[in-house]
């Protein structure tokens, strides 16, 4: 199934959009696209899982525990190892695919 990512979540002012894609793409995995205004910020929480952090458009500031802040730029991928806390803040206007 051939899916274009960044017409599938929109933008809207000082909110966080999502959306899951697990279901349509017949996955187990929690996959979700996400579409964050500039300066909105997902607090610091940690999964069970280890996740894949894709950015397709803007700049995602990434924040794992005991460590220095990544900036992620659009193709550039992180991985956030299992029950690592983390934190999220666009920079700008974001979208980005999360894999758990």
């Amino acid at each position: 199934m051939k899916l274009e990512l960044l017409n599938l979540v929109n933008y809207h002012d000082y909110q966080i959009t999502s959306r899951s894609l697990s279901q349509k793409l017949g996955l187990d995995q929690v996959v979700t696209l996400y579409a964050m205004d500039k300066a909105e910020t997902i607090s610091q929480e940690s999964s069970p899982s280890p996740k894949l952090i894709q950015v397709l458009e803007g700049q995602l500031e990434v924040s794992l525990a005991e460590e220095e802040a990544e900036l992620l730029k659009p193709n550039e991928l992180l991985t956030v190892p299992a029950l690592k806390l983390h934190a999220l803040k666009a920079v700008e206007k974001t979208k980005f695919l999360q894999i758990e």
